[in-house]
């Protein structure tokens, strides 16, 4: 329990909740040349807390609502509803430069609540519900309002926009409050470097989006891999007639994906198992996990924090666990191998260690995959397609919480590498992977000169 004081208690706040040290101190330290964050924005959240009722309907005739989580994934994938669910849409439309504040939740250490996301080109156009605030600058692209996204950022930012909460079970934020953090100056070259790599890092993870894609493309132009798409794109009751061996009694893991399992296993004879390494499937283990601080413990990721864009994870005490089942190499393949079936679940995604996984312990729900030296970004581009995709969920078992299958998973056909443009996915996706960890490593570095440079001013 901490306790501090404050010279001015405000009537709008008498929760201790309300108030942050840190904050506390820069409103002290900059009585006079600290810009409250309603000074550069001209818009707080003009959705938020807008409830309504979400009416699905088919992609070509609906936008994509996207979630909290959404907003903080990788490869946001929101649910398609109809555009008049919304009283006055245009509110909720993501714009470019937008500031998008997870706005619900509780004050867990790793929970998303409080934390911020600046909107690049894998968002915009998409719209946001109810519990996310959105930022409207007055100028999205000026230095300033870019220095005051990594502030928000920071860890001394999150507890900032924390303190504005509201709420008892599931806690909100108070606009008026949220309206009057101060945004710490500092010199104009700083902020003119700190907007630079805030720039770079929006601009990498644009490219990565975009490479991502190539490479599937490429993928997509395979004419069985085409046919098979367009039996998984049809949503319907489905019967299929199986004349080959049932390792499984269940229909599911033979009709999924309007039988793309058939189809591509009757033009193909090469399967998942013949590109990855022997043992190259397997899970981690269970154990507990108690939570420490640094410098002890590890740092830990849940199946939500290996998909995110920028990864929330926890420090735990290491486990006593072999290593190999606790950490993962740099060139695995991580996939979420428990949840649910529903579209834009976790379950089937499929992630590269190298961007934050290989660096932290790994739950035991994400399932690891080895592949062969010179087979990681083609198992990568193949299995991240729709198509590869729904082969995933096919090897799915289980009622309330479906896992994968290790048989059905090893059985899975595969393009055989002969036949395909390896060279071109593969570059693909190495300029992908290269722009995203540029873009962390540039999102990072202007948090750590806020953190480091700047705040230590304000608040020494």
């Amino acid at each position: 329990m901490k306790v501090f004081m404050v010279d001015e208690p405000r009537v709008g706040a008498l929760r201790a909740l309300n108030y942050s040290p840190a904050v506390e101190r820069i409103r002290r330290a900059g009585a006079a040349s600290a810009r409250p964050l309603r000074a550069i924005v001209k818009a707080f959240g003009p959705a938020y807390g807008a409830v309504f009722t979400r009416l699905d309907c088919h992609r070509d005739h609906g936008v994509e609502l996207i979630t909290q989580g959404d907003m903080f994934a990788a490869e946001p994938v929101g649910r398609i509803i109809r555009r008049d669910s919304m009283s006055q849409p245009e509110r909720h439309l993501v714009t470019r430069g937008q500031v998008l504040i997870a706005a619900a939740g509780t004050l867990g250490e790793n929970e998303l609540f409080g934390r911020s996301i600046l909107a690049d080109g894998r968002l915009v156009g998409k719209y946001v519900g109810p519990h996310s605030m959105s930022l409207h600058f007055e100028d999205p692209d000026d230095d300033f309002s870019l220095f005051t996204y990594a502030w928000l950022a920071t860890p001394t930012g999150i507890r900032a926009i924390r303190s504005t909460s509201y709420g008892t079970k599931i806690l909100g934020l108070r606009k008026d409050l949220l309206s009057s953090i101060p945004i710490p100056e500092a010199p104009r070259p700083l902020v003119k470097r700190v907007a630079g790599l805030i720039r770079r890092c929006t601009l990498k993870r644009e490219e990565y989006a975009q490479g991502i894609q190539e490479a599937r493309r490429v993928f997509e132009g395979v004419p069985e891999i085409g046919e098979a798409l367009a039996a998984c794109s049809v949503r319907s009751h489905r019967s299929l007639v199986w004349s080959g061996s049932l390792p499984s009694i269940c229909a599911w893991n033979y009709a999924a994906g309007g039988g793309a399992v058939r189809i591509l296993r009757e033009r193909w004879g090469t399967s998942l198992r013949d590109v990855l390494a022997p043992n190259g499937v397997f899970n981690g283990p269970r154990f507990a996990r108690v939570d420490c601080t640094p410098p002890h413990g590890i740092d830990f990721m849940s199946q939500r924090d290996i998909f995110m864009i920028r990864a929330v994870g926890r420090r735990i005490v290491q486990p006593d666990v072999p290593e190999r089942l606790l950490f993962v190499p740099r060139d695995a393949l991580l996939v979420g191998s428990h949840g649910q079936m529903t579209e834009g679940s976790i379950f089937g995604k499929v992630e590269l260690a190298s961007y934050a996984g290989w660096r932290s312990g790994v739950t035991q729900d994400i399932l690891r995959i080895l592949p062969r030296d010179g087979y990681r970004e083609l198992a990568y581009a193949f299995l991240s397609t729709t198509v590869g995709q729904w082969l995933l969920k096919s090897t799915a078992v289980g009622t309330s919480i479906p896992s994968m299958r290790m048989d059905l998973l090893n059985q899975l056909p595969f393009p055989d590498p002969s036949t395909i443009p390896h060279n071109v996915i593969r570059l693909h996706v190495l300029q992908a992977e290269a722009a995203r960890i540029e873009a962390d490593e540039a999102e990072a570095e202007a948090i750590r000169i806020i953190e480091q440079e700047v705040l230590p001013q304000w608040l020494g």
